[in-house]
């Protein structure tokens, strides 16, 4: 087995970081539209809301959305990173990990529409 930590610590540090920036700066800049057009926000409301609304609330929406979606793009990194280096365990623990993230993600949608 290669188990070398900088193989899969660099690219999840990459996404990490650079997912971590983007979504930062498009909440930012959402929400400073947001004070300039009429200095409220929306409040309490679901993403996928502030999204179909679009203007600086679907900005602070998809900001949002990055940052839900970042542990999923992480595990995805991470099981890529054990299957090429072979290690197995790594692989189903980052699979099973990453389907009960989508499963509870899923979960949350299904019932956020319901209520």
């Amino acid at each position: 087995m290669n188990t070398n930590p900088d193989r899969l610590g660099g690219p999840i540090a990459h996404i990490l970081r650079g997912g971590t920036l983007i979504a930062v700066a498009v909440i930012a800049v959402g929400y400073l539209l947001g004070l300039i057009a009429d200095g409220e926000g929306s409040g309490a409301t679901p993403v996928f809301e502030l999204l179909r609304d679009g203007g600086p609330d679907g900005l602070i929406g998809a900001g949002l959305l990055v940052l839900t979606l970042l542990p999923v793009a992480v595990l995805a990194a991470a099981a890529t990173g054990f299957a090429r280096s072979g290690e197995r365990s790594g692989v189903v623990a980052s699979l099973l990990t990453l389907a009960l993230l989508i499963g509870s993600l899923a979960t949350a949608l299904l019932i956020g529409t319901t209520t």
